[in-house]
């Protein structure tokens, strides 16, 4: 693992570990946004149940076969 990458995943890390302290804040700073509601119309509107099992089989036959 190179140097770059363990940086990159140090710094992940670390916003992460923000992101979950102020998971109150960011939540609602998202509602008053007005994400939630698109994301609520979003799911509603395009994701039923057959989609999600058709993106998940396509996402499985994606992975390539090991050598």
């Amino acid at each position: 693992m190179s140097l770059a990458i363990r940086k990159a995943v140090v710094l992940g890390l670390i916003g992460s570990v923000l992101l979950l302290g102020n998971i109150l804040f960011v939540a609602n700073w998202l509602s008053e946004k007005g994400v939630v509601d698109w994301a609520r119309g979003i799911r509603a509107e395009y994701l039923t149940g057959t989609a999600v099992t058709i993106i998940v089989v396509l996402l499985i036959l994606l992975v390539s076969p090991a050598v």
